[in-house]
């Protein structure tokens, strides 16, 4: 997606540990129409598969999954990281562990919301080392539903996740991949 590639090269900044800065456009001040534009690239990529949920990871996902949600005119659920008293007891859990945060969370998702004939679209925001879809996979496969594949933003190359989702036989399509930093600077496949 070459609006979301020039974003990248022209406003991102890169932290220590790989650490890719999007927050200006993507995840924390959201530039709507460019959201809008990704999750109806990510539905197009998706088009023609009978998915029937969009599912997420509480929270950088969030904007994104709905609009891909959006486009594809299926409901969108968030894997909620915190117990709360907004979330029925009878949920499906899967621990993760966050790359960007450095912290482990036990994911949550109703009962009532994934269903074993449900064909679901997991949507993120950045894809390093998988953790988080692969507990999303976990949550899914706990339901008894299909997953149709995973929808990322941006993903990193230079890390496993992508790699070991795919060498699992998961249809991973990515909007931007990252091949490396170096020197700071972001260099896109």
């Amino acid at each position: 997606m070459k609006e979301l590639r020039q974003r990248i090269l022209e406003e991102a900044r890169v932290d220590e540990g790989d650490i890719i800065h999007v927050d200006m456009f993507l995840n924390h001040c959201m530039d709507i129409e460019l959201l809008e534009r990704v999750g109806q690239e990510l539905a197009r990529r998706f088009k023609g598969e009978r998915i029937t949920k969009v599912l997420t990871v509480e929270s950088s996902g969030i904007a994104i999954a709905c609009f891909v949600g959006r486009a594809l005119k299926v409901p969108v659920i968030y894997a909620k990281k915190f117990h709360t008293g907004y979330i029925d007891q009878e949920v499906y859990t899967a621990e993760t562990h966050s790359f960007s945060m450095e912290k482990s969370y036990t994911l949550r998702v109703s009962k009532r919301y994934l269903e074993e004939d449900d064909v679901v679209l997991l949507i993120d925001d950045i894809l390093a080392n998988g953790q988080s879809i692969l507990s999303l996979l976990e949550l899914v496969s706990k339901s008894g539903g299909e997953v149709a594949g995973v929808g990322i933003a941006i993903e990193k190359a230079m890390r496993e996740g992508g790699k070991v989702l795919r060498r699992m036989g998961v249809r991973v399509e990515a909007l931007v991949t990252v091949e490396r930093i170096e020197d700071g600077q972001i260099q896109l496949q």
